[in-house]
């Protein structure tokens, strides 16, 4: 069960590709189920896919923005159709070939501003994810499978919550194992606003519902896991497993160049981060003029404003958004490779797997103890430096260190 995929754009995919990509060669044949959609990403090659349909979300919002007209005088949001996002898209998955260059950071700031005004809506009335209403084709479309057809395993990841319940309800129905996989928390994610103590106890008891029927469970990092294993003790006994994320070699890498100067990048979104952004721009104004850093993958809005707050709008660059590949490139372009993590211990992204494999010095502003601290420390040529204490010291010394090949190099 997988829901967002491809052809719509979602960080998180890349761990599923991957699992699919290379399970061929341990003997599993795979089959995925997931929503019909529409997306600027390729469906991976030679993978069989199967397509429930979904009601449109999109309804909901623009049945909830007449129901505001009339009741306010004062003029309506933006539609989201006006920043061509696919109907099916949410906040966290927008389309990346349409929005790969500085040009459309407009476009990216309206919809940053739409899906901002947004979230409270979601968060009322979708419960546990926008893609509620996938549950019930995906659960009928997957039941005729498992009816025509036999399987052996059921397999979901986590974000979205819907696809656990979907997986929970097959494996119900058809008695097979189901393993249970997460990238982030559920209830307890850090960056999760719950509107009521009710919408808290719902998605509470959805997920022990979902999660005691899981044969095994498996994350991302030790965390996750120990979250989990505190709250439901009914895994006691059951295969509970760290699957962390990686880095496919095979991957394909643009070529891309930085303009002259030391360049330090960003890649991926900074949904919750306001803080630790903050923290970084003001220490990075400490830098000498001839360092630069580039936001890859984020709303320019926020960012621009507080850098022309510090004075510092000819250094601070940003691109909304583009192909992972390209991603991929300007990391490897990068001199120092900057990385702003959430404020839990389990806050481990993926692209800290990209950051290794690019071989560069990384920069770390992350909680002590936290799952990015402890890979960045044994994989070494990395400072770690945490949100509570002045980052303006700790990275003037890392750029100094890194400009003059003092950080040694990577196993």
């Amino acid at each position: 069960m997988a829901n967002p995929f491809p052809p719509m754009a979602s960080g998180g995919n890349n761990r599923l590709l991957r699992f699919l990509r290379h399970l061929p060669s341990y003997g599993w044949e795979t089959t995925v189920l997931t929503a019909r959609a529409e997306g600027p990403e390729p469906e991976p090659a030679d993978v069989r896919i199967v397509r429930a349909a979904a009601p449109n979300p999109e309804r909901a919002y623009a049945l909830a923005r007449r129901l505001r007209r009339r009741a306010s005088a004062s003029p309506a949001s933006a539609p989201l159709q006006s920043a061509r996002l696919p109907d099916t898209l949410t906040s966290d998955e927008l389309p990346r070939d349409a929005l790969n260059t500085s040009s459309n950071d407009a476009t990216m700031s309206e919809i940053a501003r739409a899906t901002s005004r947004r979230a409270p809506f979601d968060r009322w009335l979708f419960v546990p994810d926008q893609y509620v209403g996938w549950i019930g084709p995906a659960v009928w479309q997957g039941r005729q499978l498992l009816q025509r057809e036999r399987f052996d395993v059921i397999f979901s990841s986590c974000p979205r919550p819907s696809a656990h319940l979907t997986a929970a309800a097959l494996a119900r129905l058809s008695g097979l194992p189901w393993v249970a996989d997460y990238r982030d928390p559920w209830t307890t994610n850090q960056f999760r606003r719950y509107p009521t103590v009710l919408h808290r106890a719902a998605h509470a008891g959805l997920e022990k519902i979902a999660v005691t029927q899981a044969a095994a469970v498996t994350a991302v990092n030790e965390p996750i896991l120990a979250d989990l294993r505190a709250r439901f003790p009914e895994l006691t006994g059951r295969p509970t497993e760290v699957l962390p994320n990686g880095y496919d070699r095979d991957e394909p890498v643009d070529e891309v160049r930085l303009g002259p100067g030391f360049w330090l990048v960003h890649t991926g979104r900074l949904y919750g981060r306001d803080e630790q952004l903050r923290l970084f721009l003001e220490a990075f104004a400490t830098l000498p003029n001839d360092v630069h850093v580039l936001f890859l993958g984020v709303a320019g809005s926020i960012i621009r404003a507080r850098a022309q707050a510090l004075s510092i709008s000819d250094r601070v660059h940003v691109e909304p958004y583009a192909p992972h590949r390209r991603a991929l490139g300007y990391q490897r372009a990068a001199d120092v490779l900057v990385l702003l993590t959430g404020r839990q211990p389990e806050s481990l992204s993926s692209k800290v797997f990209e950051y290794l494999i690019a071989d560069k010095p990384i920069f770390a502003v992350t909680p002590r103890g936290s799952a990015a601290q402890e890979l960045l420390d044994e994989a070494g040529a990395s400072r770690c430096a945490s949100p509570d204490e002045p980052l303006a010291g700790p990275l003037a010394q890392f750029v100094a260190d890194a400009r003059e090949g003092h950080l040694g190099v990577r196993d």
